[in-house]
């Protein structure tokens, strides 16, 4: 694949991004135009043990979800130019990425409901939220992944 370089497994060099592959490790997308809450949400995901890919736009992440393949994309429904809920309703659409689970972050508590019945989320949580809420909803997902496996 081009702008891909393999190198001493598992590391896989992405664009200007470096992309650490370990299968052992729980893989979440972090998807939010809100810079400093995606650097505090990153940190505080990183030290809990996950492997974190976080960028500020949509923009060439149907790319990396192919590469990094994470286990859980936490997306904002609200991105620059681009709505979250869209970009959830097509990861949910694609063959590839259907099982793919999807947690939706939003300051506009209302869409919640929307954002799982109709745009097939699999659970949202309102801005402002507390760090111990979001991991709460982060293993909630993983356990029923793990639970339908």
């Amino acid at each position: 694949i081009p702008g891909i370089f393999k190198i001493e497994s598992p590391i896989l060099i992405v664009f200007s991004h470096v992309l650490c592959y370990r299968p052992y490790m729980s893989r979440i997308l972090l998807i939010d135009d809100d810079k400093d809450l995606l650097t505090i949400l990153k940190t505080t995901l990183i030290r809990k043990g996950f492997e974190v890919y976080a960028q500020d736009s949509w923009e060439g992440n149907s790319e990396v979800i192919n590469l990094f393949k994470p286990n859980l994309v936490i997306l904002d429904v609200f991105l620059s130019g681009i709505d979250g809920l869209d970009i959830c309703k097509k990861i949910k659409k694609s063959p590839f990425t259907k099982n793919l689970p999807v947690l939706i972050i939003s300051g506009f508590p209302w869409i919640s409901q929307s954002a799982i019945y109709e745009f097939g989320a699999n659970d949202f949580i309102a801005k402002p939220f507390e760090i111990n809420d979001l991991l709460k909803k982060i293993h909630k997902i993983f356990n029923r992944k793990h639970e339908s496996v």
